[in-house]
């Protein structure tokens, strides 16, 4: 009932709780069981309406037309039946023989025209990209509503059309991200089923807004991204969420800031008409474990590395012992105990009362773990913790996150040319500096 509640609240429909209760509505699932004449009944307008039922699934379904039964004809006495009974009609000849004809060909949902005014030149432009990219879509889709098995093989034997009206990128009424359904598989059979049996308004995009909105929901963003967000244009919004530029809707790992970080740099990109290069690129399968154990190329793909142990002892204040057993630790071991490669520590030290100990305990595990890890893995908090040492104004720490991910490096000092970590004196003009030969 929280959850059913929390919906309603969302919608502004809290008056409307205990009617529905009295239906047996428990959760927002059992809303897909409503029909739009059933809440009509409960006096709820007509777009509130159709947002509960969107929220259940995305169908505005009626009730079928009742029709009057038809009533049985009236007996007739047997001497009536006699009189009415016209005179058998001579035998006609026997025809030839002809081939039994065959059953009309069932017409293929996507190949329905709808009615309305033809698509322009763009729009069908969009749909042919749509029905290109129409893997790429589903496996979206069926990753950010956590499709099981089973729904993912049904959503691929959708028909391309089909399929789309379900995703809510043809026409209107469904959303992309069916955000506080328990049962998504169920609202995407009740989708498919209604979409298949009638077809209506094939316009690509038609709830852009409303798939803006679902992709910062889905991607948990911060105000001032959404804020950026709402003031892209139809174009630029549908080349950030992925739509046209050929990355992923969800934008990267949430937890670990990098969705934030990715989408910063879309924006950017977009906003700069530079190249829409994504910071996770969209890979096919899954992303494999690096088990490499040659540490070979560590200090390659990290310039500088002694320059960064450094800065890493001075930032942290480390003691003049754990100081000397990180300088004497192979390159791969020490960019693993500063956070600069692998997921497990970070740049900045933080929570920690004795940073040395913190440290010694890096060095230990480094020790047992396997090399080769991607260097830069936690570029989002290294960026936060470049911003916080340097106490940078909001409008400079702004304009530096969205950066992408190589000029990012190269302002924090971890490019070719080396750079200062802990920027002396002024370090807002410094950056500032920076960012201007970027």
């Amino acid at each position: 009932m929280a959850e059913l509640q929390a919906l309603l609240a969302r919608l502004r429909l809290e008056k409307f709780g205990a009617a529905l209760g009295e239906l047996g509505v428990e959760s927002p699932a059992d809303l897909s069981y409503l029909q739009d004449s059933d809440l009509e009944k409960l006096g709820l307008p007509l777009v509130p309406r159709r947002k509960l039922l969107e929220a259940a699934g995305g169908q505005w379904r009626d009730k079928a037309p009742e029709f009057a039964p038809t009533p049985a004809p009236a007996l007739m006495p047997p001497q009536a039946l006699l009189k009415a009974a016209p005179a058998p009609a001579p035998a006609p000849a026997p025809a030839p023989a002809a081939m039994p004809a065959l059953p009309p060909k069932a017409e293929a949902p996507e190949l329905l025209e709808e009615e309305g005014e033809e698509l322009s030149a763009e729009a069908k432009e969009e749909l042919e990209q749509l029905i290109r990219d129409i893997r790429s879509i589903r496996e979206d889709f069926a990753t950010v509503n956590c499709l099981d098995l089973a729904s993912r093989g049904k959503l691929a034997n959708l028909a391309p059309k089909v399929a789309l009206r379900a995703m809510g990128l043809l026409g209107t009424g469904n959303s992309f991200y069916m955000e506080g359904i328990r049962k998504p598989g169920a609202a995407l059979a009740a989708r498919s089923r209604a979409v298949s049996q009638k077809a209506q308004g094939q316009a690509p995009y038609q709830d852009w807004v409303k798939l803006l909105e679902s992709f910062m929901a889905a991607n948990k963003l911060s105000e001032s991204t959404q804020e950026a967000l709402e003031a892209l244009s139809r174009n630029q919004a549908l080349r950030v969420m992925g739509f046209t530029s050929q990355l992923r809707f969800l934008a990267g790992p949430v937890y670990r800031g990098e969705a934030e970080l990715e989408v910063r740099t879309r924006i950017w990109a977009v906003l700069s008409d530079a190249p829409m290069d994504p910071v996770l690129p969209r890979v096919k399968g899954e992303e494999k474990s690096d088990r490499s154990r040659s540490p070979r190329r560590t200090p390659e793909q990290v310039p500088h590395w002694q320059r960064h142990v450094e800065t890493f002892i001075e930032l942290n204040a480390l003691d003049e012992r754990t100081a000397a057993l990180l300088r004497e630790s192979p390159a791969h071991q020490a960019l693993q105990v500063t956070g600069l490669v692998g997921t497990e520590n970070s740049f900045l030290i933080r929570g920690v009362r004795q940073t040395s100990a913190a440290v010694v305990n890096r060095l230990r595990k480094a020790q047992e773990m396997s090399c080769g890890r991607e260097p830069f893995s936690q570029l989002a908090k290294l960026m936060e913790d470049f911003v916080n040492v340097n106490r940078l104004e909001s409008h400079v720490a702004d304009r530096f996150r969205g950066l992408p991910r190589q000029q990012a490096l190269e302002v924090m000092g971890f490019g070719k040319d080396a750079a200062d970590f802990i920027i002396k004196g002024d370090p807002t003009g410094e950056v500032l500096r920076r960012l201007d030969e970027k």
